[in-house]
C-alpha cells in the first residue's frame, strides 16, 4: 500500500521466507503512484499493469492510497485484477480515514493483516472434484424446475464450469465477472442483469459466480430462489 504522495504504508510478501523492506520500494513504483494518482484519467474502477521481463506490477487506485502488487508473469491477469479491486475496496471501506492521517508503516496492524489473509485465502484455482460434482448436482436440481430456463456456475475467469447457459449470454456474463469483485464470503443478494430475452440472476460465492434465469414467461423470483439455493449450498461446503 502506497499513500497518494508516494510514501509506502504497508508491505508484505507471500513467498515463503521472503519479506519486504518498504524503504527499498523501487522509485519507479512510487513515481507511478504519484503520477497516476494525480491524473484525471485514472479510474478507481480499473487495475493498471506494467509488464516487465520477469514480473508484472499492478496498481489499483483509491482516494487516499494505491494498492500495488508484484506477481509472476504466469499469474492470471483477470484473477489478479479481480483480487486487487476486491481487496482494495475492502481496505478503503475499513481504513480510509486512518490511512489519511497515518504516517509510517501499517504492516504491524493485526486487523489489516487479518483482512488481507481473508482475501488471499480465497482459492482462484479450479474447484476440487468434490465441489464440481456438488455444482453439477445443484445445477441439475435447479434445471428440473419447469420455471427455470438455464443455470450455471462460473469460475473467477468467467469460464462455465457446469450448466446449460446458452453461448449467446457467455460474453455478457464474462464481462460482469471481470468487473465484479471477489470476496471471502457470499453476496447477500443476487444482482439482476438484463440480457436478451432473459434477466440473469447472478450471485457470487467466494471466487465462483452462480447464474440462473427464469423462463421469459415466468417470474424472476423463481431464478432468485434457485440462485440463492445453489449459492448457499456451495458456501456451506466451501467455508
Amino acid at each position: 500500500m502506497v499513500k497518494k504522495g508516494g510514501d509506502p504504508l504497508y508491505g508484505r510478501s507471500f513467498e515463503e521466507g521472503a519479506w519486504i523492506d518498504l524503504a527499498s520500494l523501487p522509485s519507479y513504483v512510487r513515481n507511478s503512484v504519484v503520477m497516476m494518482q494525480s491524473s484525471s484519467s485514472t479510474s478507481s474502477e480499473r487495475v493498471y499493469t506494467l509488464e516487465l521481463e520477469d514480473c508484472v506490477w499492478s496498481y489499483s487506485f483509491f482516494p487516499s492510497f494505491a494498492l500495488v502488487s508484484m506477481a509472476s508473469r504466469e499469474q492470471s491477469l483477470t484473477q489478479l485484477k479481480n483480487l486487487m479491486q476486491s481487496l482494495g475496496r475492502a481496505i478503503a471501506h475499513e481504513y480510509e480515514d486512518l490511512i489519511e492521517s497515518w504516517s509510517g508503516s501499517m504492516s504491524d496492524i493485526a486487523d489489516i493483516n487479518a483482512l488481507i489473509d481473508n482475501y488471499l485465502s480465497v482459492s482462484l484455482d479450479l474447484p476440487s472434484t468434490k465441489i464440481l460434482k456438488l455444482i453439477e448436482r445443484l445445477v441439475n436440481k435447479a434445471l428440473k424446475k419447469p420455471e427455470i430456463a438455464f443455470a450455471g456456475v462460473f469460475d473467477a475467469e468467467g469460464n462455465l464450469l457446469k450448466g446449460n447457459v446458452p453461448e449467446v449470454y457467455l460474453f455478457r456474463i464474462q464481462v460482469e465477472i471481470s468487473q465484479g469483485v471477489i470476496t471471502p464470503v457470499m453476496d447477500i443478494a443476487p444482482s439482476a442483469v438484463n440480457s436478451g430475452d432473459h434477466v440473469l440472476q447472478m450471485l457470487k460465492v467466494h471466487s465462483l459466480t452462480v447464474v440462473v434465469a427464469s423462463q421469459s414467461t415466468e417470474s424472476n423470483l423463481h431464478a432468485v430462489s434457485s440462485v440463492s439455493e445453489i449459492a448457499n449450498s456451495l458456501h456451506e461446503k466451501m467455508t
